[in-house]
This record gives structure tokens, C-alpha cells and sequence, in this order.
């Protein structure tokens, strides 16, 4: 799945105190049948936390 066709509004990223980001996505789908949130940490020197660092810093 391309990461970039996951809506904008399902997408939260937080930057806790030491740098680590961690990003939500919700899932979607009816609710009695719907998966839980996938939620993921990244902290500088993994391969995916620029670019999680950039979206955050896109961010209004």
C-alpha cells in the first residue's frame, strides 16, 4: 500500500520530548467490523523518520 494515498485527516503524528515521533493512522471501515489503529514509533536514525518528519512539519 502506497502511503501517500491514506487520507490526510487519518494520519496524527506526534513528537514526544525525546524526538521520537509516533504516528496513528485510524482505521477505516463500519465499526463493528473495523481493525484496530495502526500505531507506529520512529526515532532519528530509523529509515522512515524523515520522511514522518517532514509530514509533521507540513502540518498546519
Amino acid at each position: 500500500m502506497d502511503i501517500s494515498s491514506i487520507p490526510d485527516d487519518r494520519i496524527t503524528i506526534q513528537k514526544r520530548d525525546d524526538g521520537t515521533l509516533l504516528v496513528r493512522i485510524q482505521s477505516a471501515g463500519e465499526e463493528r467490523n473495523r481493525l484496530p489503529d495502526a500505531v507506529f514509533s520512529f526515532r532519528c536514525g530509523d529509515p522512515q523518520y524523515a520522511y514522518w518528519l517532514s509530514r509533521l512539519q507540513q502540518q498546519p
